[in-house]
């Protein structure tokens, strides 16, 4: 599988991203996770200590190359080698996951991440091409649509689209939706999170009806995840039997029938 998880900042993106891919490697699975966003936290999500991720390198941009094709148009090359880049860059993280990040933002005024995100998309695509099957890659985007301008996702298998039961969260979900099928990923699914009553979960399952999108799980509001950030650890670590923890596990076994 090949899962890109978007939405509206806030929605708990990165949440259901570190505890999805540790919840599918336990269940055997071997799972890469990829932080494509510039302001990289998955890795705190996955369990991986401060100390552990300060080393992490970005992907290096020399693993593309821009060249110029017959017909005269540029086209980006990946031309590393996707084993070896893995090998070499990704972190070791809980129950097996591994970690690659896609860069930073480490000082201002130093341009935009255009390169970085073509890099991802490349690097995912690369995955694709070899029919790497037997790994899933949840790639951790980041928060709003820029990177759907940029075609980071255009390789993966589909879209989590997560949302909160209020109106610009889950139009952004809407947007995420179209803006994927611009792409050509057509899988698109919608994540309720932080759903607190039957107002919540109706609110999103109704606008989930009128614009198309099927939703595949409810995760409720759950202040276990408040207490297991206080305490600088994992939801999945935290509490394993968490309401919100066990919604994201069984959120793992809906994908997985999916493929």
């Amino acid at each position: 599988m090949r899962i890109a998880i978007a939405g509206k900042g806030g929605t708990g993106k990165t949440t259901i991203a570190g505890t999805l891919a540790r919840a599918l490697a336990r269940q055997g699975r071997h799972v890469l996770a990829v932080d494509a966003d510039s302001n990289p936290n998955l890795s705190a999500m996955l369990g991986v200590s401060a100390e552990d991720a300060a080393p992490l390198a970005a992907l290096p941009p020399d693993i593309i190359v821009r060249r110029t094709n017959e017909a005269g148009s540029v086209e980006t090359t990946f031309v590393g080698d996707v084993d070896q880049v893995i090998t070499d860059l990704a972190l070791d993280g809980p129950d097996g996951v591994r970690l690659l990040i896609m860069g930073k933002v480490n000082h201002g005024g130093k341009g935009c991440m255009c390169r970085a995100h073509a890099t991802v998309r490349l690097l995912v695509g690369e995955l694709v091409t070899q029919k790497q099957n037997g790994r899933d890659v949840i790639v951790d985007m980041e928060a709003g649509l820029e990177h759907l301008s940029r075609a980071t996702g255009r390789h993966v298998g589909l879209f989590l689209a997560t949302i909160e039961p209020y109106y610009r969260s889950m139009e952004t979900a809407r947007r995420v939706a179209e803006l994927a099928n611009e792409l050509g990923v057509s899988r698109v699914y919608a994540v309720a999170n932080k759903i607190r009553d039957d107002e919540d979960r109706e609110a999103s399952a109704q606008f989930c009806a009128a614009h198309g999108l099927e939703l595949l799980a409810n995760i409720p509001y759950d202040d276990t995840l408040i207490r297991a950030e206080r305490a600088g650890r994992t939801p999945i670590d935290f509490a394993a039997d968490a309401p919100a923890v066990r919604a994201i596990g069984a959120l793992a076994e809906v994908l997985v029938k999916h493929g």
